[in-house]
């Protein structure tokens, strides 16, 4: 804090943001009559009266503002309170342990890929409950149970569907398997 003293003012303790504040509109106030006092009429004429800029502003004005302005040269910046903020550590989602031969794990994304529905053809190049791209299907030994997957039990789908998970992960699998956490 500072003390700030006036001849025609009491003393008066400030923090050092009231400091600022003050000499800000101190600033301000003869910034703005200086402004007011050499303006110009719109016609670029002079006003009829020019009266001084120090003719307008009380000489305690000016020596309030050398007070405040000797005040804030001899303040000490301020200190902030040092606070000890942990460190921040990056949070990271744990290892997901899915057993692949949990036939729950493959309801549930069936549920979400085609809503449960392990017969479903619906959407051409894609079959069955794990919605299968026909080409994986074949490529991962599906058509030795059926030539789609729409066409395939549940447990041969999720059969396939292991093997798939084995050579591509549940990256086979994208947006099912973020929502359902599985990677």
């Amino acid at each position: 804090m500072s003390e700030v003293r006036s001849p025609a003012l009491p003393a008066v303790r400030l923090s050092h943001g009231a400091v600022v504040v003050v000499a800000f509109v101190l600033v301000l106030s003869v910034a703005i009559i200086s402004v007011v006092s050499g303006a110009t009429s719109a016609k670029g004429e002079e006003p009829a009266a020019v009266v001084p800029v120090a003719a307008t502003v009380p000489v305690e004005m000016y020596a309030a503002m050398a007070d405040v302005a000797a005040a804030l040269a001899t303040l000490p910046p301020p200190n902030p309170t040092p606070t000890s903020t942990p460190v921040r550590q990056a949070q990271t989602r744990p290892a997901v342990v899915v057993d692949p031969s949990d036939p729950g794990v493959w309801d549930s994304l069936a549920q979400c890929e085609t809503g449960g529905n392990w017969a479903t053809d619906s959407v051409p190049g894609f079959a069955g409950g794990l919605g299968f791209a026909n080409g994986t299907w074949a490529s991962n030994g599906g058509t030795e149970y059926a030539g789609s997957a729409a066409d395939a039990t549940r447990e041969q789908q999720i059969e396939v569907a292991q093997r798939v998970l084995e050579g591509s992960g549940w990256g086979a699998w994208p947006g099912c398997s973020s929502l359902l956490g599985l990677r």
